[in-house]
């Protein structure tokens, strides 16, 4: 059987192979004009997160929690992402109680106030609620939960979005960490914190679980603090960011952003047995802050 003739391949030039090169890439090239500019995405988002945990003294619980990558925290020129709570409003809480005897006085409301820690579109106000009674009066768990902190090592468990270890190197060069308020921090468990600020001592530790109406500690006046109060303070772990007076910032290097901070009266009422009293001249506001209408 006769063998089929070969057919002889074209020969291409190294003149014409640079030609064809040349054309692909001209194409590649308009392809990508028409595309428009391309976007680099970054690795990680620059976004807060929850307060650095395992720091202070043994009176703090530790908790280390692994990250899989670095995280860049926001600093004060830069505001963290909103970020909407899963948790429930304050006014479906069930299971408060006032954190003072009946027979306590409200000196002071959640309310604007020019000497704030905080602030709210420029408005400075004060975070919490204060009531007094005596000095070294029974202070007790307006909530059942875990205990975060009992002592003046209390700002991982605050809800702030950065360390404040340079907060505190300040305060140990001058030696003054004797001037930090005695605080006790409780988780409820269900995305909001309780601190109780200004005690005289107490009588919990880090890691205990308590009930409400439980005995935490006494009423006192450590810290920033001209007479014995409780500065009752109730936050939302989950709830957007607040930002904390820019003059805090500056001078005493606080973080710039804090979790929101809720008035307590939203969970306490007035009209409870224990609630405690007005005083003549300091009346409730109107239109207490509020982030939202939330």
């Amino acid at each position: 059987m006769q063998a089929p003739k070969r057919r002889r391949r074209p020969r291409i030039t190294v003149q014409a192979a640079l030609f064809v090169t040349l054309l692909a890439i001209a194409g590649g090239l308009l392809a990508a004009a028409a595309q428009g500019p391309g976007t680099i995405e970054p690795a990680f988002a620059a976004r807060p997160t929850d307060p650095p945990q395992g720091m202070g003294d043994p009176a703090v619980v530790r908790v280390v929690v692994a990250t899989p990558r670095p995280v860049v925290q926001p600093t004060a020129s830069v505001e963290p992402v909103p970020s909407g709570p899963t948790s429930k409003r304050p006014e479906d809480l069930t299971g408060y109680r006032w954190p003072v005897q009946r027979k306590a006085r409200i000196s002071s409301f959640f309310d604007y106030r020019d000497e704030g820690f905080l602030a709210i579109d420029g408005k400075r106000i004060h975070e919490g609620l204060d009531v007094t009674t005596f000095c070294g009066d029974k202070v007790w768990a307006a909530h059942g939960g875990i205990v975060l902190a009992a002592g003046r090592r209390f700002d991982p468990f605050m809800g702030f979005n950065e360390s404040m270890d340079e907060f505190y190197r300040r305060l140990e060069k001058k030696d003054r960490m004797g001037d930090l308020p005695i605080v006790v921090v409780i988780d409820d468990g269900n995305g909001y914190r309780s601190a109780y600020v200004h005690l005289q001592d107490t009588t919990v530790r880090p890691g205990e679980r308590v009930k409400a109406g439980e005995v935490i500690g006494t009423m006192g006046d450590t810290g920033n603090a001209s007479g014995c109060h409780l500065h009752y303070e109730l936050f939302r772990m989950d709830g957007p960011w607040m930002a904390v007076a820019k003059q805090r910032v500056k001078e005493d290097h606080y973080p710039p952003f804090v979790r929101e901070r809720i008035d307590p009266l939203r969970v306490l009422s007035l009209r409870d047995k224990d609630a405690a009293q007005l005083i003549p001249g300091i009346l409730r506001p109107k239109n207490p802050p509020r982030l939202g209408d939330d």
